[in-house]
């Protein structure tokens, strides 16, 4: 694996993750990025005085060293997958709130309110009933239309909506009302309460995983309560065996 490679390799983790720092914390993710940036800084303190602690506690030099590296690794991977997870459920409320941006994007259309203002109306309702996809929208609404109430260049926030989301569906989304946005309400009307009922049945699909997800967590809980109950019972058992 040559310098180069590498290089690029780790150029495209860091925008990878400063993109999911801007999706997760939009126009408050500069900060995020200075403490994360700050963390990585802080590395070389960090194993230097694990090092010294593990001195401290009487551990040899490779002792100690195997600690000064183990103890920052920690930190960064605890870090790093903190934010991809924050990422992800963000990424799952935006595919949760799509059939009812959908639907309500399918109604005003049809009844003939123009898709820009549609889109802006619906953004609302959606920023105080869901706080993912509704933030985004709200953002996006907000770079096209200016404090006089003027469109500017509607299509190209929805882009950067797409971009900045990085979810297939979102996209899918982005795409059809720039593919329909010229074609009338005859047309856009029945896509989106066709791509409205393909999200309910995406939405039904998704709860189920949480769903089973969130099952899978419990079971931790109760396997460390039954090895601790395990370990008690047998503990007298083991002394008495060993120790007679």
């Amino acid at each position: 694996m040559t310098l180069a490679f590498k290089m690029a390799f780790l150029s495209n983790y860091n925008d990878g993750m400063n993109a999911k720092l801007r999706f997760v914390h939009g126009e408050g993710w500069e900060k995020k990025k200075k403490e994360r940036q700050t963390l990585f800084r802080l590395i070389p303190l960090f194993c230097a005085g694990s090092f010294t602690v593990g001195l401290l506690f009487g551990l040899t030099l490779t002792e100690a060293a195997v600690l000064g590296v183990c103890i920052p690794a920690i930190l960064i991977v605890m870090s790093e997958h903190g934010i991809s997870e924050k990422a992800k459920k963000k990424t799952r409320k935006l595919r949760l709130g799509l059939a009812d941006l959908l639907e309500r994007l399918a109604v005003l259309v049809d009844a003939g309110v123009p898709l820009w203002s549609a889109i802006a109306t619906v953004s609302g309702y959606m920023e105080k009933n869901d706080g993912a996809l509704g933030e985004e929208l709200n953002r996006t609404v907000s770079e096209y239309v200016n404090p006089n109430g003027y469109f500017y260049r509607p299509e190209e926030a929805l882009e950067n909506m797409a971009k900045r989301c990085g979810e297939s569906q979102v996209s899918t989304f982005v795409s059809l009302i720039l593919q329909n946005s010229r074609k009338g309400a005859d047309e856009l009307a029945p896509l989106l309460r066709m791509h409205a009922a393909a999200q309910r049945e995406e939405r039904k699909s998704l709860s189920k995983q949480m769903a089973d997800e969130a099952s899978t967590l419990m079971v931790i809980p109760s396997v460390m309560v039954l090895i601790s109950v395990m370990a008690l019972t047998a503990a007298p058992a083991l002394i008495r065996l060993f120790y007679g």
